[in-house]
Order: C-alpha cells, then sequence, then structure tokens
C-alpha cells in the first residue's frame, strides 16, 4: 500500500491582511518585501533582493510573515 502524505496549500498567511511593506518568507527561504496586493487573497507581487523587477507570487508558495 502507498504512503499517502499531507497536501500542504499554503494557507500560513492570510494575504487579505498582509500590505505593502511587509517581508514574506517563501518556502524556497527566498525572502521579499510586497510591492503590491492583489487583494484576491491568492497572489502578491513582491521584490526579491538581487531582481530587477517584482514578480507575482502565489500563496501556495508563501511559508511566513518575517
Amino acid at each position: 500500500m502507498e504512503k499517502k502524505s499531507n497536501v500542504d496549500i499554503g494557507i500560513g498567511v492570510n494575504l487579505m491582511d498582509v500590505v505593502e511593506g511587509q517581508v514574506l518568507r517563501l518556502k524556497s527561504g527566498q525572502t521579499g518585501k510586497i510591492t503590491e496586493n492583489m487583494g484576491d487573497g491568492q497572489w502578491v507581487e513582491m521584490r526579491f533582493d538581487g531582481e530587477d523587477e517584482p514578480r507575482l507570487v502565489h500563496s501556495q508558495d508563501i511559508d511566513a510573515l518575517v
């Protein structure tokens, strides 16, 4: 019988409550600053050190508010 694992749906941070300027840590360990909250509870735009352009990040990729 195959062992089943839990599904991580990335609900550790309520994206309806985060605002521009706050820092989030991704599950990859990378941290970045929120530049825009789309207001849909699923997506935020973040800027990461060493990157020229901000990028969209989905809630499933977010680990915690730093």
